[in-house]
């Protein structure tokens, strides 16, 4: 099974790519998040199952849902089947990994796989921040292309390889520092809001992963339980919702096969 969790489409195309190949199911990890009442994440686990976690580097780190996620996750039968991980990231991954293999080192769980696809940036809701100039998207994605199936091949032949976008410089400040901070004041749903632009579609709330957008009076409403996947900025057809003045002017991306 893949577990994954994608806002504007990178890691979700991953998801179904590896999926595929490995003729696996794909488990949306904000159903577990979504609703008054949450189902519990309970699975069963084949002898022979690969399970896959793939989801996006948020400010050199892990989704703070995908830690929730594995954290509350229970594997019935799980003796030391494969497990693997697949981040997409739009430059560097920081300690993403390290954060990832402490959450299931909880379970007694051990990854081996862990790799890194560069994707397009959709980050906007920061100053200095913004998606990729269009050339460079295209060459991020050409090369997520050919990166994918090697990385498919080297969890199929449980022989793991150095393909993860380490970062270069700063490491430590990046995800010891500027990650936490990112998860305790650049969370927030509250600077979203919708302008006169707004069709009242209602596409926001639908693709809202964790159900935290109700349309009211024609309009979307945020409820506090954002996690910053920014698909209801991405994806909105009329760019008619904004983040504080962040994202004006900024270009929106979604990812198109």
């Amino acid at each position: 099974m893949v577990f994954y969790f994608s806002g504007t489409g990178n890691s979700r195309w991953v998801a179904e790519t590896v999926a595929a190949a490995f003729q696996d199911t794909l488990v949306p990890v904000g159903t577990y998040f979504a609703g008054k009442q949450p189902p519990a994440p309970v699975f069963d686990v084949a002898e022979h199952e690969k399970v896959g976690f793939v989801f996006p580097v948020h400010s050199w780190g892990i989704p703070p849902i995908i830690g929730r996620f594995i954290d509350r996750l229970q594997l019935n039968g799980y003796n030391g089947q494969q497990i693997y991980c697949i981040m997409t990231c739009g430059d560097e991954c920081g300690y993403a990994d390290r954060m990832l293999r402490k959450h299931l080192a909880r379970h007694g769980w051990i990854c081996r796989h862990v790799y890194a696809v560069r994707m397009p940036n959709n980050y906007i809701c920061m100053k200095g921040f913004g998606t990729d100039p269009d050339e460079l998207a295209a060459s991020k994605l050409a090369q997520a292309r050919k990166d994918l199936p090697r990385i498919i091949e080297c969890i199929r032949t449980d022989s793991p390889a150095d393909i993860y976008c380490k970062s270069k410089h700063w490491a430590f400040l990046k995800s010891r520092i500027i990650y936490p901070l990112f998860v305790k004041g650049a969370m927030s749903d509250k600077p979203f809001y919708s302008t006169e632009a707004c069709i009242s579609c209602g596409l926001c709330a639908k693709v809202c992963p964790v159900d935290n957008i109700t349309m009211e009076n024609g309009r979307p409403r945020w409820h506090g339980n954002c996690t910053q996947c920014l698909a209801c900025i991405h994806r909105c057809p009329v760019t008619a919702i904004e983040y504080g003045k962040a994202s004006i002017g900024q270009k929106r991306y979604c990812f198109k096969g």
